[in-house]
């Protein structure tokens, strides 16, 4: 079991790690990702945003890379 302390300093930490993340991202990389995490198919969020389904893909493994690159760091 945590403490309250302990806790908190997860709850910052997550907090700082969504912030760097989500500097790392672009635009559209943001958006991608937000509709990837609500559980939309590629195909939908391509349709969401206009966009065709490979550079959807594409920004997915690009937010992938990225996401990792940040945790690694």
């Amino acid at each position: 079991v945590k403490n309250p302390e302990q806790l908190l300093i997860d709850k910052e930490n997550v907090i700082s790690l969504e912030r760097k993340i989500e500097e790392e991202l672009s635009t559209f990389e943001n958006q991608v990702l937000d509709l990837y995490l609500t559980g939309m198919s590629y195909s939908q969020i391509a349709r969401v945003l206009g966009r065709d389904e490979k550079s959807t893909d594409n920004a997915l493994q690009r937010i992938k890379n990225k996401i990792r690159k940040v945790i690694a760091e």
